[in-house]
């Protein structure tokens, strides 16, 4: 009967939360005990969802295999208190959710919910072009690296958008990667030329 009951209740906050669609973010959080209901817009077949505890380990993943809106219905029983973060990594971009549990409930963090943009990384006729949007005014660290040796090294400070073009000679061909850090995060883009 208790499951019967959790089941309705959950069904019940799914409905209730559609009407509040907001494009391009968690339209909408509920939570009853230990049991979590989220949804997110505008997803896309092969996007990312991720539950990460407090040292950034992997509790949860799951890759998005539907495109529009993702509901999604977490039981967090098995979760000790603490500071946990959902995470939506989308091609641009990382929708950062944070959630604590104390004393067997879930606070969503609403004020603590952030985005992160992705750098896009675009390498055409030994050109290499780095963007990022920085929004916080962050260090963001370009790394370039050709057959595993660092070839280059630049930290950009106090630029909301880093836009960057690097010339790779034509002479060295084979692959290249960079790492790009910005926020405790690295992005790895390998190509080759």
């Amino acid at each position: 009967m208790k499951t019967i009951k959790k089941i309705i209740l959950v069904a019940a906050v799914l409905v209730s939360t559609l009407g509040y669609a907001e494009k391009g973010k968690v339209l909408n959080t509920r939570t009853y005990a230990k049991i979590a209901v989220l949804e997110f817009e505008n997803v896309k077949k092969g996007q990312q969802l991720f539950v990460k505890d407090a040292q950034d380990g992997i509790i949860y993943s799951e890759t998005i295999n539907t495109n529009g809106t993702l509901s999604k219905t977490f039981d967090l029983k098995e979760l000790k208190d603490g500071k946990y973060t959902l995470e939506l990594n989308k091609d641009f971009e990382i929708i950062i959710k944070p959630f604590e549990i104390t004393n067997n409930q879930v606070v969503f963090l609403t004020s603590e919910a952030t985005k992160q943009f992705k750098p896009l990384v675009v390498a055409e006729n030994n050109q290499l072009r780095v963007s990022k949007l920085n929004l916080d005014n962050d260090a963001v660290k370009i790394e370039i690296f050709y057959d595993g040796d660092m070839i280059y090294s630049e930290t950009v400070n106090n630029e909301t958008i880093v836009n960057r073009v690097y010339q790779l000679s034509k002479l060295e061909t084979g692959k290249y990667h960079t790492v790009v850090k910005a926020k405790d995060r690295s992005y790895i883009n390998h190509f080759e030329i």
